[in-house]
């Protein structure tokens, strides 16, 4: 393994060895959204809270020029990228200019919102399609997001709860300790109990900016079906909705919450190892989740006997997952972290499932 480059790289950063401090600033990236008043107008519904392709092509129709806006600056943000990805395909040069393609694709759609950046995480454990360097930079998408306005996010904490903030935690972090592509996280502490929370807030526009960009992907895909030979391996349209209905259930933190719980009711008797916070019911809703704090340390930070433990205990968890309680909890990245790492040892003695 020690003369394996690229598995070193690969393990590097999926141990997050490749970050730092500034990995988690904006570096003046901003993300956009589409702000838009997706309530009901007359004579038609607002957008819905599951997947609906029919329902988000009504809602979207209607409106063709936020739609057109939407387009438009998909076009400015990634116009250039595109361009020359183009002109290394064409003379050659994607192999070396990958890892410089990668770093900017991570700042394209980290611009670009929720969407993109979803794709840019699945993207960033796929080896059959790119190099563990490039792999490398687009995980940061995990963790590199900017945040959003701290008065936003109160307000929304107020508006979802029914009250202000201060009545539910008599402490809350002044700047979020996190942020992610749908969310971000303050640290807090219960005003009833002086239990030390985290309170997850989702971004404002998150639903219209997703549901626009659906629908924009979606269109694109409907009218690639008239050129079968561009989508003869796959049915675009299929993979999206696929892919947009378990999107979909992300945006709706009550349904997080309760699977948190399930998950770690299916864990206790056999791993007790792994933790999963506690959902607090009465201090969640659709976009505001409150959980118990747990102290941790990045894989990056623990010894090489502990990481050892840890995948143990990982595989262990993914397989009882697997072959026994039929429910999954981030199963896709963790079968995808195992078919990377055969993908760089193709002569190892076991498989990924």
């Amino acid at each position: 393994m020690n003369d394996n480059p690229e598995l070193q790289t690969l393990m590097a950063g999926l141990r997050g060895a490749n970050m730092d401090a500034s990995d988690f600033a904006s570096d003046g990236v901003t993300m956009r959204v589409v702000e838009v008043d997706s309530t009901a107008r007359d004579g038609e519904t607002g957008l819905p809270l599951t997947y609906d392709p029919e329902a988000i092509a009504a809602f979207w129709a209607s409106r063709p020029l936020a739609v057109a806006q939407r387009v438009v600056q998909l076009l400015a943000i990634s116009g250039n990228f595109l361009s020359s990805l183009a002109w290394d395909a064409l003379n050659g040069r994607l192999a070396e200019t990958e890892v410089q393609r990668a770093s900017q694709l991570r700042e394209i759609v980290t611009s670009l919102g929720p969407a993109y950046i979803k794709l840019g995480q699945a993207l960033a454990i796929r080896p059959d399609l790119l190099s563990p360097p490039a792999m490398q930079e687009l995980q940061k998408l995990c963790d590199k997001v900017p945040s959003f306005p701290n008065d936003i996010a109160m307000r929304l904490i107020e508006s979802e709860l029914g009250a202000p903030h201060t009545e539910f935690f008599s402490e809350l972090s002044p700047d979020p300790i996190a942020a992610a592509s749908l969310g971000q996280v303050y640290k807090g502490r219960l005003r009833s109990t002086g239990e030390l929370v985290a309170v997850k807030v989702q971004r404002p526009y998150v639903l219209e900016t997703v549901t626009v960009d659906l629908f924009v992907l979606r269109s694109l895909g409907v009218w690639l079906r008239r050129f079968p030979s561009l989508v003869a391996r796959a049915d675009l349209v299929a993979l999206l909705d696929e892919w947009a209905s378990k999107f979909f259930l992300e945006l709706d933190y009550v349904n997080e919450g309760r699977n948190a719980q399930r998950f770690a009711e299916q864990m206790a008797a056999d791993l007790p190892q792994v933790v999963v916070p506690r959902t607090f019911p009465e201090l969640t809703s659709r976009r505001v989740l409150t959980c118990s704090w747990l102290e941790g340390e990045k894989l990056s930070q623990s010894t090489a006997s502990d990481v050892g433990d840890l995948v143990s205990v990982g595989v262990i968890c993914y397989l009882k997952q697997l072959l026994d309680t039929g429910f999954f909890h981030a199963v896709r990245r963790i079968r995808a972290q195992l078919r990377l790492v055969h993908a760089l040892i193709p002569d190892s003695s076991w498989r990924a499932a």
